[in-house]
């Protein structure tokens, strides 16, 4: 079955709207990683659900609209929908997200600072047996006794008990 000029149009300026559309998600996606994902691993796997998100998306579409045909233009119109967002509106976005994001991090690490402040402060106060440890020094051990000391003593009593 052949499509009119007007369907494929049609199609078309539909794909460019698809495109845009994947890069307003991309840029969702973009804020996320940015908060959340520190490691090359969980970018990688972030990506790639994303790619499989819009790829599967493309491909209901190019079911919907091209009778189950992919077409080579409706990919394109896709594509240059994708670039044209990420090089106007996603510039755009990036410019009110990243500051409000790095602005985020460092207020939750002055917040995490002042929590650990504060629990150091409460372990040092409340009980000096869990913050000695820390120190090296035994959980049970006192300054004035030594493990040497202890096991001087036992071979003693052993001594004095084989006496007896």
């Amino acid at each position: 079955m052949e499509l009119t000029f007007s369907q494929q149009t049609t199609a078309f300026l539909y794909s460019l709207i698809f495109g845009t559309a994947a890069g307003l998600f991309y840029d969702i996606f973009k804020i996320i990683r940015m908060t959340f994902c520190k490691s090359k691993i969980s970018v990688f796997v972030l990506d790639l659900i994303y790619v499989l998100i819009v790829s599967l998306n493309l491909f209901i579409f190019s079911a919907a609209y091209m009778f189950g045909f992919v077409r080579v233009f409706v990919m394109f119109g896709s594509i240059i929908g994708f670039l044209v967002c990420r090089l106007t509106v996603g510039r755009l976005l990036s410019l009110v997200y990243c500051p409000l994001i790095y602005f985020g991090e460092r207020i939750c690490v002055k917040i995490s600072r002042k929590i650990k402040k504060i629990l150091k402060k409460l372990l040092k106060n409340s009980n000096k047996i869990l913050y000695n440890v820390n120190k090296n020094k035994g959980i049970f051990r006192n300054n004035d006794n030594n493990s040497v000391e202890k096991a001087d003593s036992f071979k003693n009593e052993k001594k004095h008990n084989e006496r007896k």
